[in-house]
């Protein structure tokens, strides 16, 4: 028969196991916590990125927009507006140093609009 030691001994090999159990659980849960909220982290991030991403390209379909109306060609068709960039683009390819000429009347052109604007203001 068992001593009161013994007994006493195996009832607290028993509470230990029994912790032991309990705390790898708590591990785990914790561990799994952690993954989750690092998931969460990483799609919040690809999220944030993909709104700036959406919005630098909404910004960049309004200024060339913009420049369209700027050109005077908002009433175009929208071929005849891809006709005329293909061809002066097809021109640009034989003669690079127009380019540089385009930009130079581009510039001019803006400047003169933003010109008659700030004259038109009280």
């Amino acid at each position: 028969m068992a001593t009161d030691v013994e007994k006493q001994r195996e009832k607290l090999d028993r509470i230990l196991t029994s912790l032991a159990k309990e705390q790898a659980k708590l591990l785990m849960a914790e561990k799994a916590e952690q993954r989750k909220q690092q998931r969460e982290a990483a799609k919040a991030r690809l999220k944030e990125r993909s709104a700036l991403f959406r919005s630098a390209d909404a910004h960049r379909k309004i200024v060339l927009g913009g420049l369209t109306i700027a050109a005077g060609a908002d009433d175009w068709d929208p071929a005849e507006i891809v006709g005329a960039l293909l061809l002066v683009a097809e021109q640009l390819a034989q003669h690079p140093g127009k380019r540089e000429h385009l930009r130079q009347k581009g510039i001019q052109h803006l400047e003169a609009r933003e010109a008659a604007r700030q004259a038109a203001r009280p």
